[in-house]
C-alpha cells in the first residue's frame, strides 16, 4: 500500500510540473504577444487614432515634446542628443531590431530628431 501511493504521488508531482511548465509557456507567449510593437498598433489602430498624423505632432502646440521622447533634459548637449538618436536608430531600425512593427517608433524617433535639429539650427 505504501508503494501504490509513493508513486501515485510521484505521478502526482509529475503532472503538476508538465501543468506549471504549460501554464508559464502559455504566459510567456501571451505576454510576448501583448508587448510586441504589432499589437499595441493594432490596439491603438482599433481606437480609431490616426498613426499617419502622430509624428507630426512632434513640437507642435499640445504635440508631443521631442525631448521627452527621446528621453533627455532641454539641456541635453548636442552630443548627448546625437547619441541617444544613434541609440533608438539601432534598436528601432527593421534591419537591426529583430522584432516586427517597430517602423512606427522609429518615425516618432526620427521626428523628435528632426525637431531638435531644426531648434538648434544643424546642418
Amino acid at each position: 500500500m505504501d508503494e501504490g501511493m509513493i508513486r501515485l504521488q510521484q505521478m502526482q508531482e509529475r503532472i503538476l510540473i508538465v501543468i506549471w511548465e504549460q501554464v508559464h509557456q502559455w504566459l510567456d507567449d501571451l505576454m510576448a504577444d501583448a508587448f510586441s510593437p504589432d499589437s499595441f498598433l493594432r490596439f491603438i489602430t482599433n481606437l480609431g487614432i490616426d498613426l499617419s498624423r502622430i509624428p507630426g505632432m512632434v513640437g507642435k502646440e499640445n504635440g508631443f515634446d521631442p525631448y521627452r521622447l527621446l528621453g533627455l533634459e532641454r539641456t541635453a548637449s548636442d552630443e548627448e542628443v546625437k547619441k541617444r538618436y544613434r541609440e533608438f536608430l539601432m534598436k528601432l531600425h527593421p534591419d537591426t531590431a529583430g522584432i516586427q512593427g517597430t517602423d512606427f517608433l522609429l518615425q516618432m524617433v526620427m521626428a523628435a530628431y528632426q525637431q531638435i535639429a531644426e531648434e538648434r539650427r544643424w546642418q
